[in-house]
């Protein structure tokens, strides 16, 4: 028990003495809850240092990100089925057959869900449809966000 004793009070003259040693910091007290900046945000400047060929990527990914809005419209559901490899087998038939049009896979739980085009009206998109319904005999038309560039 003394033995802890003289180790507190050592402790306390420990601390007391490194005190002489420690750093003062003279400030004006903080506002409430206002935290110490150590520069003003606004003064950052992020500097992108990147290869001609990558800036010119990213730029043009940039700008068809600026351009491109979605809106409501239609698409044609071609297939849905839960094996990837098949879904993924459409839809690079779709891609090679059909290379004017977009062709989207989708992950719905359970299904993958194959659908290709923009269509604005669901005229149009029941108009491809039965123009190509020999190839695609369980395909109907789904309303979708499209893209529109």
């Amino acid at each position: 028990m003394r033995a802890y004793w003289l180790l507190l009070l050592g402790g306390v003259w420990a601390q007391e003495a490194w005190e002489a040693f420690r750093p003062q910091y003279r400030s004006e007290p903080l506002v409430s809850a206002e935290r110490p900046r150590l520069r003003d945000a606004a003064s950052f400047q992020v500097e992108w240092r990147l290869s001609p060929t990558l800036q010119a990527l990213y730029e043009r990914i940039l700008e068809s990100h600026r351009t491109t809005t979605t809106l409501p419209g239609y698409r044609v559901q071609v297939i849905a089925t839960p094996n990837r490899l098949l879904a993924d087998s459409m839809r690079i038939y779709l891609m090679e057959n059909f290379p004017e049009m977009p062709v989207y896979r989708l992950y719905e739980v359970p299904a993958y869900k194959v659908r290709v085009g923009d269509f604005v009206d669901r005229r149009a998109a029941e108009q491809w449809l039965e123009q190509h319904r020999r190839e695609f005999p369980a395909a109907f038309v789904v309303p979708d966000q499209i893209l529109r560039r």
